[in-house]
């Protein structure tokens, strides 16, 4: 036993917070009290402590911390009576301390070393309330008045979680401080005021109201005396128990981190480093497993699979054959005897594995998913571990059928992104009316679901055009196919002469006319029919002269190399345009799809865009697509600035790829402004939302009509590369976008020049003019 004072806190060791005194009073009255009703030997035991105490004149007034140090007998006897009989001092964490926390004056030499321990890591220590200490001190203090003052019974939490990360394994153990205040006595100095019940409450279940009852009763007029009792208890099991449960309910957490947490937790359980853990979750796609997942690299058979290169149909019929007898499997050593009979352990003893084991996981009694167990450093005792995991299976079939659900709303959350118009704008509208059809069917059986739609919207129309793409298809087209008839002719003047019966000199002859041709002009068409030439003519020429001339092989394979749509020079030119078109499209379909998060705080819409040589997209809001949010002319205007600032980033964006694309391309930016607002609904035949009414179609008409306007009165095109077209019908609507052309002037994203232009007449649509802006780059 060690007899000193350790003072958790140098705070502590001040009295100007509260009056306190250790007393022994409290403890011999309960003493008194077990005697007198005490039948059984305990009482006669109680009696000789109560003898011995009662001879120490001294120990019947308060001492302090000091003065009580010095009375080691009576401490003695209060360890007898309080601690198991059979308890082992160098392993039972116990100590008697002043009745607020702080001074610990007596303990066991366990508690000694562990006392020691955590002043050396004061931060390691995790307090369950206030983070400083003032605050934890009069929230003790008053719960200790409700409860012994105002005899308000609670479940009154003193309980401190310590973490020891000191150990050389790495892994942590925890340990819970728990601070008994049975033999604490509060003494009031004035008379107690009365207390409101909801400031009780409020105070013991939400954590609030000190201030309160520091106004009603000051710490001033309590006194506090008596001794605590002090136990230490390690919870290294409970606790990492806990962690993975606090993990699974953090959901918002990336899939790699939660699982890196939960296996930690796991080997803190076990408290060996050398074990190690992977989760495998049982994930389909159509009914077929699938492991090429973040929910699946937790798995060192998935990982080690990857590594060495095992095909994704043997890794399905391994999985499969498990899943039709699943079973604890253990392998306390990978050797080679072990790896003839299992052909997937090769991989992992490849990757360092020397033991491994696989467990089953159950959700619901159905197969979720599997726990991995292995080591690369040593075998493992199998046995022994299980039921130290015990505890945790439950959790971990809820962490792997998580998983799965995860899994399942990320594949359908792309479907509805990439194949459906159906977004959560909207989505409410669509379950209104799903809802009136099933509430209807009960009593009308030809009832017909209601058409889903949206009056008094307002449309915004963006277009982002790769300029003269079909010029650009047409030369890479004539530049290939000039490549491959050349190609041709070379090959069929080399293996000229060995047959006299082949029509090499025709052959050569149409290729040279075909040549002539797209000289003058190329289109599709010429493609297919140089297809059906090559076909029909030239390849059965070439089948004759490989099967009766052995010599002409290698020939007749380099054209066909040169032909390789992948890799032949004879799609050079196509195979870079198309790249270009494909970096410049994943740039812009990058951007909206990130942007459209942006808008969807501004006010929920409806956000559609359209592939074509570029991107197209509509968005529509409106208070009808969110009826119980407010929806006003500010609201608007942010999203007439997110279009200008949108199209000012795509300028910029597209003219840095330019310096990496094989064919350079450039874009042209159209906004089309509409002030009115238009009424829309869903086609379930073509599975998107669409204009309603005449008077709207107008909108649609006018959207298709602008592309390729021109200036009026020239031949020059609205839309230019590095330039924004702004097309619209009255003054007052380009007036929308003048304050926010100014801000970005301003901040140099645009050239001050304004150009205003009268527009072309275009069919069924007159008088639009254009504002044109020049994007600084």
């Amino acid at each position: 036993m060690q007899v000193n004072i350790f003072n958790i806190d140098d705070y502590l060791n001040s009295n100007e917070l509260v009056d306190y005194a250790f007393s022994f009073r409290v403890f011999i009255e309960d003493l008194k009290q077990r005697i007198d009703n005490g039948k059984t030997f305990k009482a006669e035991f109680y009696r000789f402590i109560l003898a011995r105490l009662e001879k120490n004149e001294a120990i019947q007034k308060t001492l302090s911390v000091e003065e009580a140090m010095q009375h080691v007998d009576a401490l003695e006897l209060i360890y007898t009576v309080l601690s198991p009989p059979i308890a082992d001092e160098t392993e039972f964490y116990w100590g008697i301390g002043t009745p607020i926390p702080g001074s610990v004056l007596y303990g066991t030499d366990a508690y000694k070393e562990f006392t020691e321990s955590y002043l050396k890591d004061k931060d390691a220590i995790v307090y369950q309330g206030g983070n400083h200490f003032t605050s934890r001190l009069k929230n003790y203090v008053y719960r200790l008045v409700l409860q012994k003052l105002y005899h308000i019974s609670f479940d009154a939490n003193n309980d401190t979680l310590y973490t020891d990360a000191s150990a050389a394994n790495g892994l942590e153990r925890y340990y819970q401080i728990h601070l008994d205040t049975t033999y604490v006595e509060i003494i009031a100095k004035s008379k107690l005021p009365e207390l409101k019940p909801e400031l009780i409450e409020q105070f013991l279940h939400q954590g609030a109201g000190c201030e309160v009852f520091e106004e009603l009763m000051p710490l001033e007029m309590f006194r506090i005396e008596g001794f605590s009792v002090i136990t230490v208890e390690e919870i290294t099991i409970e606790q990492s128990i806990n962690n993975i449960r606090l993990a699974l309910v953090n959901d918002a957490q990336d899939q790699n981190e939660l699982y890196e947490k939960v296996t930690h937790a796991l080997q803190t359980l076990t408290g060996n480093s050398d074990i190690e853990f992977g989760l495998l979750p049982f994930l389909r796609v159509n009914g077929n497993l699938v492991y090429d997942t973040k929910e699946c690299f937790s798995s060192v058979l998935v990982k080690s699979s990857i590594q060495q290169s095992i095909a994704e149909e043997t890794y399905n019929a391994l999985v499969t054959q498990y899943m039709k007898n699943p079973r604890a499997i253990f392998f306390n050593e990978i050797n080679d005897y072990n790896v003839e009979s299992h052909f997937y352990l090769k991989a992992l003893k490849q990757a360092g594995i020397v033991s491994y084991a696989i467990l089953p996981v159950y959700y619901n009694r159905k197969l979720a998913g599997v726990m991995e167990i292995y080591s690369k450093k040593a075998a493992i005792p199998f046995e022994k571990l299980i039921s130290k995991l015990e505890a945790a299976v439950p959790l971990l079939s809820q962490l792997l059928h998580n998983s799965a659900e995860r899994f399942n709303n990320r594949i359908e959350t792309v479907i509805k992104d990439k194949f459906t118009t159906l977004q959560n704008s909207v989505e409410w509208k669509f379950n209104e009316a799903a809802w009136n059809y099933i509430k209807s069917r009960h009593n009308n059986e030809n009832r017909i679901i209601d058409t889903v739609g949206f009056k008094d919207v307002y449309p915004l129309y963006g277009a982002i055009d790769i300029r003269n793409s079909t010029n650009e298809r047409n030369l890479a087209l004539k530049n290939d196919l000039t490549y491959l008839l050349n190609k041709l002719i070379e090959t069929l003047r080399q293996t000229d002469g060995l047959n006299k019966d082949a029509p090499h000199v025709k052959l050569i002859t149409q290729c040279n006319d075909w040549i002539s041709k797209l000289e003058k002009q190329v289109s599709d068409n010429d493609e297919t029919s140089i297809k059906t030439f090559l076909q029909a003519k030239v390849y059965p020429t070439f089948d004759y002269l490989k099967e009766n001339f052995e010599q002409t092989g290698p020939i007749i394979k380099a054209y066909f190399d040169e032909a390789d749509e992948n890799k032949g020079e004879g799609f050079l030119y196509r195979r870079n345009l198309e790249q270009s078109i494909t970096l410049i499209n994943t740039a812009l379909n990058n951007y909206f799809e990130k942007a459209q998060y942006d808008l969807q705080e501004i006010y929920p819409c409806y956000f559609e865009k359209f592939r074509t040589d570029g991107v197209e997209y509509d968005i529509f809001t409106g208070q009808a697509l969110a009826p119980e949010k407010p929806f006003d002319e500010a609201m608007l205007q942010l999203f007439r600035k997110w279009q200008l600032s949108s199209m000012i980033d795509i300028v910029r964006i597209t003219s840095k790829l330019t310096g990496i694309m094989k064919c350079v391309l450039q874009t042209t930016q159209l906004i089309f402004i509409h002030s009115g607002q238009i009424d829309i609904c869903f086609r379930k035949d073509e599975r998107r939302f669409d204009v309603e009414g005449a008077y709207n179609i107008r909108y649609e008409v006018v959207k298709k009509r602008i592309d390729k306007v021109h200036i009026k009165d020239t031949d020059e095109r609205l839309t230019q590369p590095g330039k924004i077209a702004l097309v619209y019908s009255t003054e007052s609507e380009a007036d929308y976008f003048l304050e926010s052309i100014r801000e970005f002037q301003s901040k140099g994203l645009l050239a001050k020049e304004i150009e205003r232009y009268d527009l072309e007449e275009l069919q069924g649509v007159t008088g639009l003019k254009a504002i044109r802006l020049s994007v600084i780059t």
